[in-house]
């Protein structure tokens, strides 16, 4: 199994409560701080990428995804080769 199926599996099993909020790539934010609000509804791996939906039909692709932390509190992943955000 890869990382990123471990990581989706991970995902599925703490909804709906894992930590939403405003997101951050590589320590900058997308938009300005605390200004929107994302929340995961779904998440699925193809390989080794972590195919991850929030409620307002955003999609958040991560190759390879290393060193996830995933709870109540905290929804980060640490590293990845790749990240590709995509929304309405």
């Amino acid at each position: 199994m890869t990382e990123a199926e471990q990581t989706a599996n991970r995902i599925r099993i703490a909804l709906p409560n894992i930590k939403c909020g405003t997101l951050r790539f590589w320590g900058s934010w997308f938009g300005q701080p605390y200004d929107n609000r994302h929340q995961i509804v779904d998440c699925e791996a193809e390989g080794e990428v972590l195919l991850v939906r929030f409620d307002q039909s955003e999609l958040l692709s991560v190759l390879s995804p290393r060193d996830a932390s995933i709870n109540e509190r905290t929804f980060r992943i640490e590293d990845a080769d790749r990240a590709r955000w995509e929304w309405f």
